[in-house]
């Protein structure tokens, strides 16, 4: 007759195999992170550049309010030393440094706070970019088009800053909250989605058009951009054009508010 004590090693082999693969799962997650979080590393921005980064920064400059809010979000609000005058969100960033506008960076004044990382953005700041870089500054260029890829800069931010595990469980909810609309959203028939027109700016009247970061928000809340068949990104609209395309919807934006009346 076989010993009960190898019976009951044999009954509990299956839960033991099972709890050792489990450990090896989080094990592979935890060395991912530790190995993430390991000095100096290298990463690859929006802009197609291979970016080293040789120690973990503990001061930041950043160069746009979108950048600015992924560091508050990740808790690296006491990192971050200066801001553009644009960042106005949370309160918090009243206190930091400003060097000046989204498009009109002070050059001089970033090199002079001789920061461990500056996270820019795409587009105007291409040229900021190339010269911070030339400089010697380490710069990170973010520029998302589309909300799967702002959650691919959060992760970006959080590897760069040794917070690759705080970016993650992030993303997770933003993808979670994400999922509940887009699930609301998608099924909706064409005749009962709403048409929006997003004014970024008043004079000119301008719009965001195909292949934007808003215009993929419209699309997965429910929308209907009026301006997605432009020719443009970014298309200047008149108040007649505004009127024939009739939305039933007009966001503006916030700093845009005081002129809500005129429109």
């Amino acid at each position: 007759m076989e010993d009960e004590a190898i019976k009951s090693k044999r009954s509990r082999l299956p839960s033991l195999i099972l709890m050792g693969i489990l450990m090896l799962s989080g094990l592979s997650g935890l060395s991912e992170v530790l190995a993430a979080n390991e000095f100096p590393l290298a990463v690859i921005d929006d802009l197609g550049r291979n970016v080293t980064i040789s120690s973990e920064p503990q001061s930041i400059i950043s160069l746009a309010p979108s950048n600015t809010e992924i560091l508050f979000a990740l808790g690296l609000g006491d990192r971050l030393m200066a801001v553009s005058g644009y960042c106005n969100y949370p309160l918090e960033v009243q206190n930091k440094i400003k060097i000046g506008g989204f498009s009109t960076v002070n050059i001089e004044k970033v090199v002079s706070l001789k920061p461990d990382l500056v996270l820019a953005t795409g587009g105007v700041q291409e040229a900021v970019v190339e010269e911070l870089e030339r400089l010697g500054l380490t710069v990170i260029a973010l520029n998302a088009k589309s909300i799967e890829e702002v959650f691919e800069n959060i992760r970006l931010v959080g590897k760069a800053a040794g917070e690759l595990e705080a970016a993650r469980e992030l993303t997770t909810k933003l993808e979670q909250r994400t999922k509940a609309v887009t699930d609301k959203a998608k099924d909706l028939p064409d005749g009962q989605r709403p048409r929006v027109f997003y004014e970024i700016q008043y004079e000119p009247l301008m719009t965001a058009g195909p292949g934007t970061f808003i215009d993929n928000l419209i699309h997965l809340a429910g929308g209907v951009n009026i301006a997605s068949d432009a020719a443009a990104k970014y298309p200047v609209y008149n108040l007649e054009m505004l009127i024939e395309r009739n939305p039933e919807v007009i966001i503006i934006s916030f700093w845009h508010g005081s002129i809500a009346a005129s429109v």
